[in-house]
């Protein structure tokens, strides 16, 4: 199911200032490597949570399921579902009237109630992320920090996350069977 991103986000779930603060650095002259290692962390904990941190818009290209098992919506959280269109014989796409259709907040699956067939092409827009950086909860925010942290003292020697920041993004893990 490929996702296109539509609205990229507007700010990482950290800034500048609070990182500095965070490394005790008080000169400018490495203010890129800090910013570029933000946005680095910002991503590495999205890839491992599976889940975008700040607001953002998507557009998810699916089929419809050939039982009821709805469509799994990412990526993850899920904020708003904006618009869904299902395609015609014709390739082109009509907008489904909200009632016919209904999304499952605690599961995160989209389920389309109007008769259709199985294998039938569906765009779904949605709004993800947790909002601005202070919605963003504080473990997610801090394991942005550990990383940066990490990133910054190592300067690329290493691999992988460091076990206090695996254990700050365990919550937030998708894990499937």
């Amino acid at each position: 199911m490929p996702a296109v991103l539509l609205t990229a986000p507007e700010a990482e779930p950290i800034g500048l200032g609070d990182a500095k603060a965070y490394l005790r650095l008080e000169h400018d002259a490495e203010d890129d490597l800090v910013a570029g290692l933000i946005a680095a962390a910002a991503r590495q904990v999205e890839n491992i949570t599976r889940r975008v941190l700040i607001a953002q818009r998507w557009r998810l290209d699916a089929r419809l399921p050939c039982d009821a098992s709805g469509i799994a919506l990412r990526p993850r959280p899920v904020r708003e579902v904006e618009a869904v269109r299902i395609m015609l014989p014709d390739g082109s796409f009509e907008t489904l009237d909200p009632a016919d259709w209904r999304f499952d907040w605690g599961a995160e699956r989209l389920y389309v109630t109007k008769p259709a067939p199985a294998g039938r092409g569906i765009q779904v827009d949605l709004a993800v992320g947790y909002g601005d950086p202070e919605d963003v909860p504080e473990s997610l925010r801090l394991a942005v920090r550990r990383l940066v942290a990490d990133g910054f003292e190592r300067r690329g020697a290493g691999d992988g996350a460091p076990a206090d920041v695996t254990a700050l993004l365990a919550p937030y893990r998708d894990f499937s069977l």
